[in-house]
């Protein structure tokens, strides 16, 4: 199954337990599942954004839009993410909220309604658990249903508390407890697509490193002007320029060869752009506008 039916199957389950937990919070009088419900419909809503951004990356490139659609996958998952900041919000407010205002609730109903709702997003996140490690925007349905596990388990645990001891407050901090896990994969969502979105260095990829390892391939003397970034998960670019001596273009195509062939084994990435440059290239000074100073192979050099 592709990642596509798989978040239509997630969704259609997940809007069908919301329906559930609508009618199990008014029947048992349990604000924890009505908001549970509203957490599923948020999450429900974020799924469905990310079953869009799969599909739309499968746009062909144009020539307004040189990388096609990829980056709609990430602006997507920070979008995820900045939900997922407003939903442990909510969780922090209603937990302490709960903590003056106890409720009186049928724990019969809860505990099976919030059973079914924990099963159901187990399977979901089953489901999704290999491509989460390998695309941001998967990640953020990820998270969004690992929120919704484990508001189910607090609600379970809360449940059967409350019917053996009768202290509502236990439900309360859990609630505390749950905001705190959502807050954190929240904030490294947010931090993760925004750092793609600012086009910075992926954070395992030393420059240093690479800028060593593409020095050490036969004849190059220097590399520089490095720019590296994400255009969506799984897809990376380089763009840099290769002092050699003064070589035949036989030779500067073998540099080149090896220097791609090290960037994608090495460091994953697939799309680089490499400009050789000789001495007699690199020491020359250029202009741009009226002034620019010919290349001496006859045409002009950008600096």
């Amino acid at each position: 199954m592709n990642r596509e039916k798989k978040l239509i199957l997630i969704l259609s389950f997940n809007i069908l337990l919301m329906l559930i937990e609508v009618a199990g919070g008014i029947m048992s009088h349990s604000l924890a599942l009505l908001s549970d419900a509203g957490h599923m419909m948020t999450d429900s809503l974020a799924i469905f954004l990310s079953y869009l951004a799969i599909h739309w990356s499968k746009k062909p490139a144009t020539t307004r839009r040189t990388f096609g659609y990829h980056r709609t996958e990430i602006l997507v998952a920070w979008i995820n993410g900045i939900t997922l900041l407003g939903v442990s919000g909510y969780i922090f407010y209603e937990a302490i909220r709960r903590l003056f205002v106890p409720q009186h609730i049928n724990t019969g109903i809860l505990l099976t309604v919030a059973v079914a709702g924990l099963i159901g997003n187990l399977a979901g996140m089953l489901l999704l658990r290999h491509e989460s490690h390998e695309n941001l925007n998967i990640r953020g349905a990820f998270f969004h249903l690992l929120g919704d596990t484990l508001s189910s388990v607090g609600a379970v645990v809360g449940g059967i508390a409350i019917l053996l001891t009768g202290w509502n407050v236990i439900d309360s901090l859990i609630g505390i407890l749950l905001g705190g896990i959502v807050l954190r994969s929240a904030i490294d969502l947010v931090m993760e697509s925004t750092e793609v979105l600012l086009e910075s260095t992926p954070r395992d990829i030393d420059i240093g490193v690479l800028k060593q390892d593409i020095e050490n391939i036969p004849g190059v003397r220097g590399f520089h002007e490095i720019h590296i970034w994400t255009i969506t998960s799984g897809r990376r670019a380089l763009s840099g320029h290769i002092l050699t001596d003064n070589i035949t273009t036989r030779e500067s195509q073998q540099i080149l060869c090896a220097a791609r062939e090290l960037l994608n084994n090495k460091y994953s990435i697939s799309h680089a752009t490499l400009e050789v440059e000789c001495d007699s290239c690199a020491n020359n000074i250029c202009e741009f506008g009226e002034n620019r100073v010919p290349h001496p192979a006859g045409g002009h050099r950008h600096p």
